[in-house]
């Protein structure tokens, strides 16, 4: 569905003043182009509009606030057949930013290359939108080691790089066919967003997911190669694996994942690792709402400094573009004994 003039009002009033003009004019091109879609729905191939706002509510003991967590625009297209565009920008926080800028070409469904900056192919859970994952937050070992909220503060950059990626399904299967096997693969400076690369070696970043001659379930893999800048070494190592599987149905997701990584901080050799598990039920209350009640174990070893995040929730989606989370975790470090609860609630619209 299409913006109305009154829904662009609501949403420039949620962004606030616009700081960058490129991205002013990006914001205003997507609208422009959003409206001559509704006028020429032949046009919807070249130009498609989405985006949500999501709105959160945090308590612990340290924290008793609102924020407007992510305001998401996108445009995506397939101007001629096989060739696919999408940008994306979030426009929450201090400094509005471009998230995803990049080309697609499908040369077959064994082949495909894509270009430009997007979510980088590392783990399972990173490649789920939040809007359509369980719980409000990724698990600490993805938040940690796969862009987020890195353990390299450089790379806190939405689980997403600049870089070229060829992809691809092999050996289909079944009448409704799909594949025992999808394989990412892909160079990337490992800078994060909206950066040059910041030394001469680049990151490879690779990816196989197994369906064990089951739809609903994958096992999967996934390494990076890299290195960063410490200060002391331009080129210090930052290598990172995972592996984790995956059943997905229509009512039933069980998902659960181990990330390691090894980083060289300046020629001292630090480990990192973490595993999750999450289990979420959909439950159809009407034809138009559902409702998943979610549990979560959560564990991460930061350099030594063990922290296990155990989250119970739920996920209501009362319309199909309106959803209503309420998620409380209760936080124990071990080291220090120390025991933490943490209360949080999201409205999140989408378009």
């Amino acid at each position: 569905m299409m913006p109305t003039g009154h829904s662009v009002g609501i949403f420039l009033y949620f962004c606030g003043p616009m700081k960058k003009t490129t991205l002013f004019l990006l914001v205003l091109l997507c609208f422009s182009v959003a409206a001559f879609a509704q006028r020429q729905s032949s046009f919807n191939r070249f130009a498609s509009f989405s985006g949500h706002i999501d709105t959160q509510y945090t308590y612990d003991e340290g924290s008793n606030t609102f924020s407007l967590k992510r305001v998401r625009l996108a445009v995506t297209g397939e101007p001629v057949t096989g060739l696919e565009y999408r940008l994306q920008a979030d426009m929450a926080g201090s400094a509005p930013k471009i998230l995803d800028a990049f080309l697609r070409y499908r040369f077959k469904p064994f082949l495909n290359i894509q270009a430009g900056q997007f979510t980088t192919p590392f783990t399972l859970e990173s490649q789920y939108s939040l809007l359509k994952k369980e719980g409000i937050d990724y698990a600490q070992a993805i938040s940690r080691l796969s862009g987020y909220n890195d353990v390299i503060s450089e790379r806190n950059s939405n689980g997403r790089d600049i870089g070229v990626m060829v992809y691809g399904n092999l050996f289909e299967v079944g009448e409704d066919p799909y594949p025992i096997i999808k394989y990412n693969i892909g160079i990337f400076n490992g800078a994060g967003i909206n950066r040059v690369d910041v030394n001469r070696a680049k990151d490879i970043i690779a990816r196989v997911d197994v369906h064990p001659f089951v739809r609903n379930l994958v096992l999967s893999a996934s390494v990076v190669a890299g290195s960063y800048d410490n200060g002391v070494n331009a080129n210090a190592a930052s290598n990172r694996f995972s592996v984790g599987g995956e059943y997905k149905d229509d009512a039933l997701t069980i998902r659960s994942e181990y990330v390691r990584a090894h980083i060289d901080n300046g020629g001292e050799k630090l480990s990192y690792d973490g595993y999750y598990a999450v289990v979420g039920y959909w439950f159809d209350l009407t034809d138009s709402s559902r409702l998943r009640p979610i549990v979560r174990y959560d564990t991460f070893n930061d350099a030594g400094v063990v922290t296990t995040l155990y989250m119970a929730g739920i996920d209501y989606w009362p319309l199909a573009h309106l959803r209503l989370q309420l998620g409380y975790t209760h936080s124990y470090a071990p080291q220090s004994s120390a025991h933490r609860n943490i209360l949080q609630a999201m409205v999140s619209v989408s378009y």
